[in-house]
């Protein structure tokens, strides 16, 4: 039986069952199917090596640039796969390879929202419940705070980790294991009254770990072990503290002694600065894990609803990082005039920035053993991937589809950019042509055999003028027209 099949199944025994035990039992087989399908997807792809020779060049270029130790990267572009590049060292005589692991630092709190947003999916809380509803009340914490406000950084909460006092504290003994509960003494007053402005804060989402474990039982990190990493084989992903590294940890590098030069800061141990920040940081991985992540977070119906995934990136505006504004832990970014979603991360030696660009699922992931501002790294890779990027028709899936299809092109209206989406049941020759308002051909997109299966086309149309334009495949006897708005 095909993975389709037992989609096909599942979903069925879901809306008819009576019972509740089989309903939320094939509910979370139905999930597990799809977060199979999507993170294998597009796996068996070849990357054009022309276009990936530019990606490691740039990767190269953007190390050297600004002093970066050591960089490993990973993108997703449909119809290309999955390129996988590094630059630079770990240490002295070892290279970063793209298998080894970073800390992600504050990435985390994307992940930490996914959970909190799962557990409104599942009716365990709301966005509108108040902190005081989980948690006992603090000292300098406004009670009435909303789990939203938590999310979005609107809750006026100040941040504890700026409080030079919390990192006395921290450097005392670098190998204490804190309770979360002992960085809110740490809390000095608020910034402003809930609500009434943005401000980043780390102890938003100590405040949203907290709440996690007072729902579920368990550790944040636990629950995202349990909702993220297994099903979607994220293999090579730990929690700080909680896990023990399997994997080979980049080193990361501080300059130890304000000479200028960076150090191995290797040998410092991070226990009491990763244990008194869980939830704000503390996740640990690869790039090309974030890419699968990226891949199913901003997928309607994967791992959020739609409800929750449009609360996610509904956005107050901030300028954090190079970013431009800030939803539900995700961060939106301007690339050239292209709105992307994701977030950055620094922690002690290390940054990280994972992006996607949502009309057509390209993502990037960049880790770097430094600490540096992630913004403008992130947007000038992301432009490099997007500008670069091969034309022509490329295939998503192999799978032989249940009829011929020709699908609306999306966005539309656009400028000057769209995708053309088509399946093929049966092998044959195909021919994809846009016409104008007149009926004149235009363009020829593609013109070549193909074989059974599901392909994309990115038309570019930045030397058309603005207007109604007609796209029409033909394949195997049968054509399909549909009509695309280009609005300059």
């Amino acid at each position: 039986m095909t993975l389709l099949k037992n989609k096909e199944k599942f979903l069925r025994l879901i809306l008819t069952s009576s019972s509740p035990k089989i309903f939320f039992k094939a509910k979370a087989i139905f999930f597990l199917l799809l977060l199979f399908a999507s993170a294998n997807q597009g796996n068996s792809q070849t990357f054009d090596t022309a276009y990936a020779r530019k990606l490691q060049t740039a990767l190269n270029t953007l190390r050297a640039n600004n002093n970066i130790v050591g960089m490993s990267a990973a993108v997703y572009v449909p119809g290309q796969g999955v390129w996988k590049g590094a630059s630079g060292i770990s240490e002295p005589g070892v290279n970063v390879t793209p298998d080894m692991v970073f800390s992600v630092g504050s990435i985390t709190k994307n992940f930490v929202a996914a959970t909190i947003l799962q557990l409104v999916d599942a009716d365990s809380l709301t966005l509108n419940d108040r902190l005081y509803q989980w948690l006992p009340r603090y000292n300098n914490i406004d009670s009435n705070i909303t789990i939203r406000q938590l999310l979005n950084h609107t809750s006026g909460i100040y941040n504890f980790t700026d409080n030079p006092s919390f990192i006395n504290a921290v450097n005392a003994n670098l190998t204490r294991v804190w309770q979360l509960e002992e960085s809110l003494p740490y809390v000095l007053a608020p910034y402003f009254p809930a609500g009434a402005s943005w401000h980043y804060s780390n102890t938003n989402y100590l405040l949203l770990a907290m709440i996690i474990k007072k729902i579920t039982g368990n550790s944040f990190g636990a629950e995202i072990h349990q909702r993220f990493y297994s099903p979607l084989q994220m293999t090579g992903s730990f929690i700080e503290v909680e896990d023990s590294l399997t994997t080979y940890w980049v080193h990361n590098w501080v300059d130890l002694n304000g000479d200028g030069i960076l150090d191995d800061a290797s040998f410092i141990p991070q226990t009491s600065f990763a244990s008194s920040t869980g939830g704000a940081g503390g996740v640990i991985t690869r790039p090309e894990n974030l890419l699968i992540w990226l891949r199913n977070l901003y997928k309607p119906g994967v791992i959020l609803s739609q409800s929750s995934l449009s609360a996610m990136t509904t956005f107050t505006s901030a300028n954090i990082s190079g970013a431009n504004g800030y939803g539900l832990g995700t961060m939106r970014y301007n690339v050239q005039g292209k709105t992307c979603w994701g977030h950055g991360g620094n922690s002690f030696g290390h940054s990280c920035v994972m992006m996607s660009y949502p009309q057509d699922t390209v993502c990037i992931a960049i880790m770097m053993n430094i600490d540096i501002n992630t913004g403008p790294i992130a947007n000038s890779f992301m432009n490099t991937v997007l500008t670069n990027r091969p034309v022509g028709v490329s295939n998503i899936s192999f799978e032989t589809p249940e009829n011929f299809k020709l699908y609306q092109n999306f966005p539309n209206p656009f400028n000057p950019e769209t995708n053309i989406n088509f399946d093929l049941k049966n092998s044959g020759h195909v021919k994809l042509s846009v016409y104008d308002l007149q009926g004149k051909e235009v363009e020829i997109l593609s013109n070549e055999n193909l074989k059974a299966g599901s392909y994309s086309y990115r038309w570019n149309a930045q030397n058309f003028p603005s207007g109604v334009y007609f796209y029409k495949i033909s394949a195997n006897g049968i054509e399909t027209t549909k009509k695309m708005t280009l609005i300059k």
